[in-house]
C-alpha cells in the first residue's frame, strides 16, 4: 500500500481553513495499518514533513496542521479558535470540553473582568494536573467525570456555583443570571441532583438554595 497516496487523499478531503490534528491522522491510518503501527507511522511523519516543506501543508503548532490558502497578503493564517475547539471542545463523538473559570463568568455576565487566561475543562487533559498551552493561550483541566453532550451544561453550572467565591461577581442579579442559564439550557432538577451525586459533592445544591432556589 502506498501510504503517501493515502495521506494525500486524506489531506485533500479537508477544507482550507480547518485544523488537521496529528491524532486524527493517526486514527485514520489505524484503518489501514494492522501491525507495527508506530514504526510505519514514522514513515508517514516523513511524508507529512515533506508536504510541509513543499508548502502543501503548514504546521500551525506541534501536532496541528492546515492547508494553506493564498490571499492578497500571502497565506491566510489558521483561526486559533478553530484549533481550540477541535483540540479541546468538540470532535466527531460530540462534546468533550467546555469553558470554565473567569472566562465563563464573563461570558454569561457575572463579571466584566477580562480573564488573563482561559480555562477549559476537557477530556483531553491527560491527568489531574492543569496544563497551560502557551501556543493557544488556554489552560486545560481534567473533568470530575467524562464530559459528553448530555452532561456538559450541568457540569458548567456546577463550576459556576462552586467557583463563585473565587471569582469576583460584579452584578446584583446573580440569581437571575444563574437561573436564566438553567432555563435557557433546559436543565432538569432531577439531573442536577443526579450529576451532583456523580461528582460526589452537594456544594452546587447548597449554593442553589443559598441563592433562593
Amino acid at each position: 500500500m502506498n501510504y503517501n497516496d493515502v495521506l494525500i487523499k486524506y489531506i485533500n478531503e479537508y477544507p482550507y481553513d480547518e485544523p488537521i490534528l496529528i491524532e486524527d491522522i493517526k486514527k485514520y491510518f489505524k484503518n489501514y495499518i494492522n501491525a507495527n503501527f508506530d514504526e510505519i507511522f514514522k514513515t508517514i511523519y516523513v511524508y507529512i514533513n515533506r508536504l510541509v516543506k513543499d508548502n502543501k501543508l503548514v504546521q500551525f503548532i506541534k501536532g496541528v496542521y492546515y492547508k494553506p490558502l493564498n490571499g492578497k497578503f500571502g497565506n491566510k493564517p489558521l483561526n486559533v479558535n478553530k484549533v481550540i475547539d477541535k483540540k479541546y471542545l468538540h470532535d466527531e463523538g460530540g462534546q468533550k470540553g467546555y469553558f470554565s473559570g473567569a472566562y465563563l463568568f464573563n461570558k454569561i455576565g457575572l463579571t466584566t473582568q477580562i480573564p488573563k487566561e482561559i480555562l477549559i475543562i476537557t477530556n483531553e487533559c491527560p491527568n489531574k494536573n492543569d496544563y497551560y498551552n502557551k501556543n493557544l493561550g488556554v489552560t486545560i483541566r481534567k473533568p470530575r467525570i467524562k464530559i459528553n453532550d448530555y452532561n456538559y451544561k450541568y457540569l458548567q453550572l456546577f463550576d459556576m456555583l462552586i467557583n463563585r467565591d473565587n471569582i469576583k461577581i460584579e452584578v446584583d442579579n446573580e440569581k437571575e443570571i444563574i437561573y436564566k442559564f438553567i432555563k435557557d439550557n433546559n436543565l432538569e432538577i432531577e439531573k442536577i441532583f443526579e450529576y451532583a451525586n456523580k461528582i460526589n459533592t452537594i456544594k452546587p445544591i447548597k449554593r442553589l438554595y443559598e441563592l433562593g432556589g
